[in-house]
């Protein structure tokens, strides 16, 4: 992936941690609780946060957007999938999560490849799909007061010590769970409601194929598929409705044209921060020297002086720059300021990273960590 398209990643990644300050916490940092760490991994098949994204960006590991995409939606799908009690809190934060991510990725990146299709796009229902997962997910049985959908919750390994049931591909023929339907619809796996619709019916149709004997735990599975499609019928027959009719095109093309609006800052604000960041100071704790932190960053990297500078950075960027840009008025959202403005420290500990020079290492992300 090119410095441009990597550059749109990172300002979506920047913009979703700025408008969902208080939810993001939550997928920053790789799961790793060690009271649920065993069952989250026997879960979640392609762990993933938002720090990990950001590394792989700062390694040039995503061959494309759309694999950049896919991580990113992961990190919501997976908190779905995993989060599945009764009424669960997480599920809203990772609806609301989704939802301003896709956004951001219309905004920054589909918009700007038009006419280019870079990653797939959810469907247009795709939040009225997840309510009708989570209405399911929080059906009690009358007479144990568990829940009605536990055991299609997960892939069926995951109640099987991480295997198949003997004959089980052969019995069903495709597998399905609620766990994949989430998957798919959080991955824009689904060309229309319909699709959804189908797997959800086929959750059911598998297990009455697999427990089609008399034996007590087919009878005990069956009587909880049956309650789970009664549950699911109505709501899945609604939104078929709903997409054949009027008020189903109409949402469709509303969000085809939706393209949420981000304020272009003030350069007055901007001046000020770059104020602000020269005025910084560092502290070397080992040399017990203070400096001006951004002295550094002023101007272009002097490749006369450092001749294999290009080898390391790809695209170089100062304050000198940076105070350009806003002087023509260049800046069209934050994100570009914080993009343009991150570089410089990012370019700072790529090269001296791989110089061994730990004082610039620590000056750059001292400084970038303050910008922040």
């Amino acid at each position: 992936m090119n410095i441009k398209r990597r550059a749109q990643c990172y300002k979506v990644l920047s913009s979703l941690k700025r408008r969902q300050a208080t939810n993001i916490k939550h997928f920053l940092k790789p799961v790793n609780d060690a009271k649920i760490i065993k069952d989250y991994k026997a879960k979640i098949e392609y762990p993933m946060d938002l720090g990990t994204i950001s590394s792989k960006l700062d390694k040039n590991q995503y061959p494309s957007i759309a694999h950049f995409v896919l991580d990113l939606r992961r990190v919501f799908s997976n908190c779905f999938q995993y989060n599945t009690s009764v009424k669960d809190i997480f599920r809203p934060i990772a609806t609301d999560c989704l939802s301003i991510t896709d956004d951001l990725l219309n905004y920054f990146i589909a918009q700007v490849e038009i006419p280019q299709s870079t990653y797939p796009t959810l469907l247009y229902c795709w939040e009225e799909c997840i309510k009708i997962i989570h209405a399911v997910t929080d059906v009690i049985n009358p007479d144990d007061q568990y829940q009605t959908a536990y055991y299609f919750l997960q892939d069926v390994q995951y109640y099987c010590g991480g295997t198949l049931p003997e004959n089980y591909l052969e019995t069903v023929g495709q597998p399905m769970s609620l766990a994949s339907i989430t998957q798919k619809i959080c991955t824009g796996c689904y060309d229309s409601p319909r699709e959804f619709v189908e797997d959800c019916r086929l959750v059911v149709t598998n297990c009455h194929k697999f427990y089609a004997d008399e034996s007590d735990e087919a009878k005990f599975m069956v009587v909880r598929a049956n309650r789970l499609r009664d549950a699911m019928a109505p709501l899945l027959d609604k939104l078929l409705k709903f997409d054949s009719s009027a008020k189903g095109t109409a949402a469709r093309e509303k969000a085809f044209l939706r393209v949420m609006t981000i304020k272009k800052p003030e350069r007055k604000f901007l001046k000020e921060i770059m104020v602000e960041l020269r005025a910084m100071e560092y502290t070397d704790k080992q040399a017990k020297i203070t400096e001006m932190a951004t002295a550094h960053f002023e101007k272009p990297v002097d490749t006369t002086h450092f001749p294999d500078y290009r080898k390391y950075v790809e695209c170089p960027m100062d304050l000198e720059t940076v105070d350009g840009k806003i002087d023509r008025d260049e800046y069209v959202t934050p994100e570009d300021f914080e993009y343009d403005v991150s570089l410089i420290f990012k370019n700072c500990e790529k090269y001296n990273g791989a110089k061994g020079n730990t004082h610039m290492v620590l000056l750059g992300r001292h400084t970038a960590k303050a910008f922040r």
